[in-house]
């Protein structure tokens, strides 16, 4: 077209748009020329250019006055990103898209976004601009999207959308409400903002939300709505892009401006998955958000740092993320800036507070000791610049709190930041006297943080003393309890153990006010057992220990307090001196004596517990340590008499004297030390007697006990050595004269009246005459040679003790037959008891001794007082062990005394039980070598015979036990006799005189088994234990024996109770009940059929001496009697038959029954010792300690088959107790021992959890727990790979992964599918390579399982769906939702990640199978899911398959469901670019094949989506293809398919089809587009015409869009050509015949192409005639819907065409219309819809009519009148369309035919008529159009009146009334263009 031409048409352009005076002409006008003018600027000269812009500017202006004028935003966006246009035409481009998003409607906006955001990442930054500001102002207008809208977006599939929108959403979301700008005008930038950024988000402060913020408030909450979104952001779209989201949607929580918008995006942040914050890229934006962008960041772009408040919201992400600890210097600046930066506040402060504690812990090594020195300035920094009124306050306390505590953890992550010098410390300490309360705890912290640091570091010597030194001083000289706490921490932690300054502060803590420090103090005293292993090892040397705490002690104090005379420090100062001598004789006993025995816990405790001692293994330990101390020479140089002065400090200081604590503590130091260190040590006491006689008053009874113990040794020793040193010589002055006349005074005290001397006094004589007589009378013994006091010259000294006796024995008489106080009945009875120890001296010593046991006696029956009986008992049993006369008597009292005790006082046979051990066992008994406190043999005293055990009164004993108690009546009597055979057997093991009895004693105690008594039961069952050891071979044997035959039914008939089988042993409910409600009595019934089950009789002993352990052992009583040496013995007899015992043995542990599990578990743990219980706790003692192995793991096998046999057993209770078992020996077992038995583990706890009984379900369940955490923990990969754990986890792999697959996941037990299901996810997340081989196995189950786990609700609403309003949609959407989200699809995910080659080509097959034969939705969903997974993680495994792939699923499109169609095309789509080419087209002809012969409309659907995906996924693919003109064809066809969502979708795939190339494509292959919808109109289907037909018309369109264009025209042009020449001859075919639905649409089309065809001068030039007689054949025919739209199409035609003369033919069609439509119309008999549908196909035929007035000729006289007359009546009585219409058609009519020489055509108009007509429309009140129209044809009739009066006559006054009538009309307009029409006339 030429230039020329050019102008022409846009002056014409330029009328039209200058004469549309309606928003319709406007609309129409704008819709279909505003692009074709902007496409023309690109191809056009200068003139045309400038006409272009003009016209252009003229739009623009009239716009303005049309604000609802939309314009085509999807045509101008389409032009814009398809062509490549110059700048300056793109400019307007741009522009009017961003007009036309500011005024077109919610659904086209929303198409928009799109394509904005595609346009936004492909053109220039220049353009992006504008694309931006349109795509925040679509989003703006779009207040609501559907969720249909949201998924459109696709940005899971265009990852470039999401990335922009999200990039856009955090700028708008970080911009405030307004934008200030500086003082040179220049906006400043908003926090978080760069210049660029806030300048796109703003418009450059245009945009109109930055004038109203509502605007702004809207805008913020419809992007944070899609930012939310999980329809617009589903689950597949990349972390990245995740990351940014959540990132935008942080800052959109941080808007404090707009409440909804911080609530929205808060809500949004719950719902949606929490970002990853080990993700680098994730800390890399938070913290360039945090800091802003790096200077090297270009200035346009630089991001500023956001505001404080967000800053607060962003630490809650940095401060858990060790990615952004490793950040440096970035954290290290973010710490600064919040600290110290503009804005910082206290709230950013205390966050970067923790941020910095984050950071030291977490940062690596290198980088946090580069910044330490700079952190600690920065700690400083915070602490010095807060003020006192900061301070003060809460938050500031907070503030320096966290500083402090960054202080000390930077010292112990850097500890030579703090090592070397003390100033740290120092400041710290000093820092408690200045902070509040709250800061000190803080402190104290930091304190305890920094102390590993001189734990790891040795201080040097100097360094150690200056810290000793201030430590010292500030725990004696502080006020504030942290800071002593603090001092004794260091004390205790920074310092060894063997530093004994540090032991000192320890020391003088224990005087502290504070409970917390003091408990600290002596721990810090506690000697460690592992310090005791060796003599040297970490404990102080005993000798420098002894001196530094004698010159300590001695050594005079400034503070009272903090000295030795404090009773705190003195009793602390004797408690760690005991213990260092006690410890370390303990490591010199071990390392003289190899073959000793380890301490065990009673010996390792009694080092620290300050207690008597009271194992052989401590008095040796003492004795061995302090006779250590002696190093011979004289006494007083010597460290022995330095800890003897330490000891008797107290006996010196006033202020310890009267300490009970510390008198008590200091006596029976002295005490230890006078009776195990050699007798130099007494001799030094002696001369301090007097201190010890000072203690005779003390009230408290335990310092008087000791003290009179202190005097009897001295008096002893003193005694012994004179005597031994000068024999009859010794001085008699100080023996018959000093201590004789001590004694009597004493005596006389006890002897006076009781009301003359306090109790105190009393009592102290009396226990001061029994100790020292007792000490003098061991002296006297010890000189040997039966010598009298007088054959030692110390006759005086005799009498007085005789004196003494009859002085006590005479108060014992009184006092058994008189009230007397209890304090001086028992210190008659223990000063009875000790003189009675060595015999009572006289020459009736018997007799007295009898009368005084009688004394003792009577006292014990009148008295109820614990302490008193308790004293008494020990008086007869010390009786008795100095005269062997008196047994008898003594038993006999016993016996008698037991009638009196009650059922529950067990004690007191426990007491007689002792007593009887040492009266009759002797010095045989334990008991009484503890006991011995003198440094003489015993054998010096007693003579060897008199050590010997009583055998005589044993006898009694025995006889009397096991003749009369064990078989009376009595629960007492029996108790007593199980008691006092356990005490004899406890205490005399070792009595020859015990051996005879053995046999009957077993005898005896087996029939006490059956008591119903449990106390007497577990005692006999100890006891039995104990016998059985002390016997011979031959005995053990007749003992075994003779007790299985007991509980096998024949008994000796001394026994006169016997235990049945399934007799009760104890008394009903005494133990509770079993789960199942019934009463346990049968723990030794289990114990038997243990010892049955190994067939080794003889283990019942064992077992009855190692399960009898209950609470009353643990009583203060039964501790006696400990159980360590019972243990070993019993021990090391089992070994031998280990191997049939453990096994069932470890079951029985897990037994359901509490007494049976304890009585098992006891003996496990007893039997086996340390091996039964771990590994790491095993003894030096045990075979399984020494080779390191377990005993469960020696025993594995038989332990295995004992529980998986038990596990499948009929009886609950073993079913139970194999399961707990094998839950037990699974935990901490090596895969290597479980792998065998794995899969029957599995099978049989299946079994179990599937179990009818409940208690055995729930102990099945804790099994597979078991099972399962071993299984997991064995299959986890570590950073550092193994070959020997990868074996090991294939091997288990290799049994569970096939187990739980073919037989758990698809079990019938819920329980058991449920939990295998779960254990397979929980591989799926653990495992990860090692499940590469079962990858297949595992996803088909996991497929599988979706559908078998789904909800039955979900199952429910699929046959329920109407019931509940519920589409089906709706359900399936849900149910897929619920697949996205399952745990089972995360678990296919995760496996899928470990495909290799190999087993991805196994399960492909598995895939196909699943997509042909899966049943239920979610499998088949998750199926899809789970290949589109593979092609987007792993298209490199995929590839090789995708053709089988897309085979399978090609064959399943036509399933039911909607969704699954969906799922089944996406996968297709990802898959389709790894197809080979000829499968490509393969898949092609399938879809073709597949929407051309299906008519249902879900499988159309279904091709489209497919079609789609294509595009989208590979849309090179389609274009380079040979097939690829003909899947165009097929695109195009489908873009006009009847169903919207399948048309959507075609024009989806037609965009992404044709994009970029324009109408290119459609130029260059039209025939082949035809192609398609040729066929299509030969069909005989009605709807496939249609649709072909609306397909040929769009193409038409599109080619004459093209064709106007220079550029391209001849191309353009000659596709027209082609379409013309193919497409008209088939549209014609196509509309003959019948009327068929749609055929309308078709006739559209073909007056279309060939309006196109005509006008581009191509094809037949008589078409136009030939469609237009086709046209008016079709008008008559059909309803009346389809005749309008013929008659509508007609007008197109004609009106194209205007040199087309018709009018003959039409005139007679049209008129015959009219004229039988007005008739017709006013039959009121007719359908309510026929008159409204007649009346417009009337207005169509008017119209028609008008547009077929010929140009060409002029109408005959027949022809006007016939016209006219019609016209006129319609104009009189047509509705006012039809009369506007009509109006305009006599207007026309008029002009046409009023011509000077046509007077017989003016005759025929017959003007008086159309004048007629004219003035009933002019009166016409309603419609303005009508008179309008009747103004025009008024118009054009004066226009030519003379001519008409001249051959009509006058009309000219009716023709001037109806013009005044106008003239006076209320509408302006009407009215001012009648009286330019009068003026006009008149001139």
């Amino acid at each position: 077209m030429s230039e020329a031409s050019d102008l022409e048409l846009l002056e014409s352009l330029q009328l039209r748009f200058a004469i549309a005076n309606t928003l319709e002409q406007m609309q129409k006008l704008v819709s279909t020329l505003l692009v074709p003018l902007l496409d023309k600027l690109d191809v056009c000269g200068a003139a045309v250019k400038t006409k272009i812009i003009s016209l252009l500017g003229q739009v623009n202006k009239k716009l303005k006055g049309y604000p609802q004028a939309t314009l085509p935003m999807g045509v101008l966006l389409e032009s814009a990103l398809s062509r490549d246009s110059s700048a300056y035409s793109q400019s307007f481009r741009l522009m009017y898209i961003t007009m036309a998003s500011e005024r077109a409607e919610s659904g086209q906006l929303a198409a928009a976004i799109p394509l904005l955001l595609d346009g936004i990442y492909q053109r220039p930054a220049a353009h992006s601009k504008s694309l931006a500001v349109a795509l925040l102002t679509s989003v703006w207008r779009c207040v609501t999207l559907t969720d249909e809208q949201l998924r459109s977006f696709k940005f899971a599939d265009n990852h470039h959308r999401g990335e922009v929108l999200v990039r856009l959403a955090k700028d708008l979301l970080l911009l405030s409400s307004t934008v200030q700008s500086s003082e040179d005008g220049v906006p400043v930038v908003g926090a978080g903002l760069s210049v660029s950024g806030q300048s796109v988000v703003t418009n450059e402060g245009k945009a109109p939300w930055m004038t109203d913020g509502e605007a702004l408030r809207q805008v913020k909450l419809n992007v944070a709505r899609i930012v939310g979104s999980e329809q617009a952001f589903p689950i597949e779209v990349p972390d990245t892009i995740h990351e940014q989201r959540f990132l935008a949607l942080v800052c959109g929580s941080g808007d404090a401006y707009f409440p909804p918008v911080s609530s929205l995006c808060e809500d949004s942040l719950k719902r949606m998955r929490a970002a990853n914050c080990e993700s680098s890229s994730f800390i890399s934006s938070v913290l360039e958000l945090f800091l802003g962008s790096s200077p090297e960041t270009s200035a346009n772009d630089r991001r500023q740092p956001v505001t404080p408040a967000l800053k607060l919201k962003l630490f809650g992400y940095v401060n858990r993320s060790s990615v952004a600890a490793a950040m440096f210097p970035q954290w290290l600046q973010v710490i600064f800036q919040s600290l110290f930066g503009p804005g910082a506040s206290n709230k950013l402060r205390r966050q970067a507070m923790q941020f910095l504690h984050w950071v030291i812990r977490m940062a690596p090594v290198e980088q946090i000791t580069r910044a330490a020195p700079v952190l600690l300035q920065g700690v400083r920094k915070v602490l010095t610049e807060l003020t006192s009124s900061t301070s003060a306050s809460i938050d500031g306390d907070v503030l320096r709190g966290s500083a402090y505590v960054a202080w000390g953890m930077l010292a112990k992550r850097v500890p030579a930041l703090v090592i070397t010098d003390l100033s740290h410390l120092r400041e710290l300490f000093e820092a408690f006297d200045s902070e509040s309360a709250n800061v000190r705890l803080s402190i104290q912290e930091s304190l305890l943080a920094m102390l590993p640091a001189y734990e790891s570091s040795p201080l040097d010597e100097a360094t150690g003393e200056q810290l000793l030194e201030f430590l010292h001083q500030r725990l004696v000289s502080s006020d504030v309890r942290q800071t002593r706490y603090c001092a004794l921490r260091y004390a205790i932690s920074a310092f060894p153990f063997a530093r004994m300054e540090a032991r000192w502060l320890c020391v003088l803590g224990l005087a502290d006010s504070e409970r917390e420090i003091k408990t600290l103090a002596l721990s810090g005293l506690v000697i460690a057992p592992a310090l005791v292993s060796t003599e040297c090892g970490h404990l102080p040397v005993l000798e420098e220990a002894i001196r530094f705490l004698h010159a300590r002690v001695m050594a005079p104090v400034a503070i009272p307090r903090l000295g030795a005379g404090n009773p705190l420090v003195y009793s602390g100062v004797v408690r760690f001196g005991r213990s260092l001598i006690l410890a370390s004789g303990m490591a010199r006993c071990k390392a003289r004596t190899e073959s000793m025995p380890e301490p065990d816990i009673v010996d390792l405790d009694a080092i620290n517990e300050f207690s008597e001692l009271a194992t052989t293994l401590q008095r040796e330990s003492m004795q061995i340590a302090l006779t250590g101390l002696y190093t011979g020479g004289s006494f007083a140089k010597s460290p022995l008499s330095l800890w003897a002065d330490v000891a008797g400090y107290a006996l010196t200081v006033p202020s310890l004297s009267d300490s009970p604590l510390a008198m008590s503590q200091s006596l029976m130091c002295i005490v230890e030390l006078l009776s195990l260190s050699p007798v130099d040590a007494s001799l030094a006491f002696f001369e301090q007697r007097q201190k010890f006689k000072a203690a005779l008053s003390a009230r408290d009874p335990v310092v008087q006990q000791r003290s009179m113990q202190a005097l009897s040794v001295v008096y002893a020793a003193k005694l012994y050595s004179d005597a031994q040193v000068s024999l009859g010589a010794v001085d008699v002055e100080l023996w018959n004269g000093q201590t004789a006349t001590y004694l009597k005074e004493l005596a006389a005290v006890v002897a006076g009246p009781a009301d003359s001397r306090t109790l105190d006094e009393r009592q102290g004589a009396i226990l001061a005459l029994g100790h020292i007589s007792h000490g003098l009378c061991v002296a006297r013994m010890a000189l040997g040679g039966g010598k009298s006091w007088s054959d030692l010259g110390l006759s005086g000294l005799g009498q007085a003790l005789e004196q003494t006796q009859a002085v006590l024995l005479a108060n014992m008489v009184a006092a058994s037959k008189t009230t007397t106080h209890a304090m001086i009945l028992s210190a008659l009875c223990v000063a009875i008891g000790e003189i009675g120890k060595t015999g009572l001296t006289g020459a009736n010593a018997l007799s007295v001794a009898q009368e005084a046991m009688t004394a003792v006696v009577d006292v014990l029956k009148s008295t109820t007082d614990a302490k008193v009986q308790d004293a008494a008992y020990s008086a007869l049993a010390n009786l008795a062990l100095g005269k062997e006369e008196l047994a008898a008597g003594f038993i006999e009292f016993l016996q008698a005394s037991v009638k009196t005790a009650t059922k529950k006082q067990i004690d007191v046979h426990f007491k007689i039980g002792e007593a009887l051990a040492i009266a009759l066992g002797r010095f045989k008994c334990s008991l009484v070598g503890v006991g011995w406190i003198f440094p003489i043999d015993p054998a010096a005293v007693y003579g060897e015979s008199g050590l010997e055990a009583n055998g005589a009164g044993i006898d009694v004993l025995l006889e009397l036990v096991t003749g009369k108690m064990a078989v009376s009546p009595s629960p007492q009597d029996r108790q007593a006799a199980v008691v006092w055979i356990l005490s004899l057997v406890q205490f005399c093991p070792r009595l020859v005189a015990l051996m005879p009895w053995l046999s009957k004693l077993h005898t005896c105690l087996c029939s006490l088994l059956t008591d119903r008594d449990e106390f007497t039961q577990e005692a006999a069952s100890k006891t039995l234990g104990l016998i059985y050891d002390m016997g011979d071979a031959s005995l053990k044997d007749d003992l075994v024996y003779s007790l299985m035959s007991l509980f096998g039914g024949s008994s000796s008939q001394s026994v006169r109770q016997r235990i049945e089988s399934d007799e009760p042993l104890l008394e009903q409910e005494s133990l509770g009940q079993t789960p199942d409600g019934r009463a346990v009595n049968t723990t030794y019934k289990s114990i038997l059929s243990l010892a049955s089950d190994m067939q080794k009789p003889s283990l019942v002993y064992q077992f009855m001496q190692l399960a009898t352990h209950t609470a009353v052992w643990s009583s203060r009583r039964g501790a006696a009697y400990g159980f360590a040496t019972i243990i070993e013995r019993a021990r090391e007899s089992m070994q031998p038959h280990l191997k049939g015992i453990v096994p069932k043995l470890y079951r029985y542990t897990f037994d359901p029954s509490p007494q049976t599990r304890a009585a098992m578990t006891s003996i496990w743990r007893a039997l086996l010792g340390s091996g039964g219980a771990s590994e790491g706790e095993a003894a030096t003692r045990s075979e399984w300690a020494a080779s390191g192995t377990s005993v469960v793991e020696t025993h594995w096998e038989a332990i295995m088959e004992e529980c998986l046999g038990s596990m499948g057993q009929r009886e609950w209770r073993v079913r139970e107790s194999g399961c707990g078992a094998l839950a037990g020996a699974v935990r901490g077992a090596k895969p290597e021992l479980v792998v065998p038995f794995l899969e029957r583990m599995w099978q049989m706890s299946f079994r179990a959890l599937d179990d009818i009984k409940g208690s055995v379900r729930d102990s099945g369940l804790k099994t597979c727990q078991a099972l399962a955490n071993a299984t997991v923990a064995w299959c986890t990969p570590r950073d550092t790979r193994e070959a020997a754990r990868d074996a090991q986890a294939l091997a288990v792999l290799g049994v569970v992964v096939p187990f739980l697959v073919d037989s758990g996941v698809v079990s019938d037990a819920e329980d058991v599918r449920g939990f295998s299901l779960g254990l397979l996810l929980k591989l799926c997340r653990s495992s990860g390579s090692y499940l590469s081989a079962s990858v297949p196995a595992i996803a088909e189950r996991l497929l599988e399982s979706l559908s078998n786990m789904e909800s039955q609700a979900a199952n429910y609403l699929t046959f329920h769906a109407e019931s509940h309003d519920i589409t089906v949609d709706q359900l399936e959407a849900a149910r897929l939702g619920a697949v996205k989200a399952s745990p089972i699809m995360q678990g296919i995910e995760l496996v899928l990640e470990q495909l290799t080659p190999e087993s991805m080509a196994a399960l492909v097959p598995r895939l196909q199978t699943i997509v042909r034969r899966g049943l239920g939705l979610p499998t088949r969903a998750g199926c899809a899911r789970a290949i589109v997974f593979l092609c987007v993680k792993r298209a490199d495994l995929v590839r090789p398959h995708a053709a089988a792939l897309v085979k399978a699923i090609s064959g399943s499109l036509t399933e039911s469901s909607a969704l699954q169609r969906q799922a089944w095309a996406a996968a297709i789509g990802f898959m389709a670019p790894m197809l080979s080419p000829a499968m490509f087209r393969n898949l092609l002809k399938h879809l073709e094949k597949t929407y051309v012969d299906r008519y249902d409309e879900d499988l159309r659907g279904v091709c489209g989506l497919v079609f789609e995906q294509l595009a989208v996924r590979c849309p090179e693919r389609l274009r380079e293809d040979d097939g690829a003109k003909a899947a165009a064809s097929f695109a195009m066809v489908g873009c006009w398919d009847p169903n919207e969502s399948t048309r959507e979708s075609f024009r989806c795939a037609w965009r992404e089809f044709t994009l970029g190339s324009g109408s290119t494509l459609i130029e260059s292959h039209v025939e082949e587009l035809l192609a398609l919808p040729l066929a299509f109109l030969a069909d005989d289907s009605w709807p496939r015409r249609v649709q072909s037909a609306a397909a040929i018309a769009d193409l038409a369109r599109v080619l004459e869009r093209a064709a106007r264009a220079q550029a391209g025209g001849d191309k353009a042009a000659a596709a027209l050509a082609v379409l013309a020449d193919r497409a008209l001859p088939e549209l014609v075919r196509a509309a003959q015949g019948r009327v068929w639905p749609g055929k309308a649409q078709v006739l559209e089309c073909l007056v279309l192409v060939c309006t196109t065809a005509a006008n581009a001068k191509h094809g037949a030039a008589d078409m136009p005639r030939v469609v237009s007689e086709l046209l008016l054949r079709e008008i008559p025919r059909g309803d009346l819907a389809y005749r309008r739209s013929v008659v509508t199409h007609f007008c197109a035609l004609v009106e194209a065409v205007p040199a087309l003369d018709v009018y003959a033919e039409a005139s007679a069609v049209m008129l015959d219309i009219i004229a039988h439509g007005m008739s017709s119309a006013s039959d009121v008999d007719e359908e309510p819809l026929h008159r409204p549908l007649q009346l417009l196909l009337i207005a169509a035929a008017v119209r028609a009519l008008l547009l077929a007035l010929p140009q060409s000729r002029v109408l005959s006289e027949e022809e006007a009148a016939a016209a006219a007359r019609v016209l006129c009546g319609v104009a009189r009585d047509g509705v006012w369309n039809i009369r506007v219409a009509s109006l305009e058609c006599l207007q026309a009519l008029v002009s046409s035919c009023v011509e000077p020489g046509r007077d017989g055509l003016v005759r025929a108009l017959g003007v008086p008529g159309i004048l007629d007509a004219i003035g009933v429309c002019a009166a016409e009140g309603k419609y303005v159009a009508v008179r309008t129209a009747a103004l025009g044809a008024l118009e054009a009739v004066l226009g030519s009146l003379p001519l008409i009066e001249r051959v009509v006559g006058p009309l000219g006054t009716v023709a001037r009334g109806i013009l005044d009538l106008l003239a006076n009309d209320p509408v302006p307009s009407i009215a001012d263009r009648a009286k330019d029409a009068k003026a006009k006339s008149d001139r």
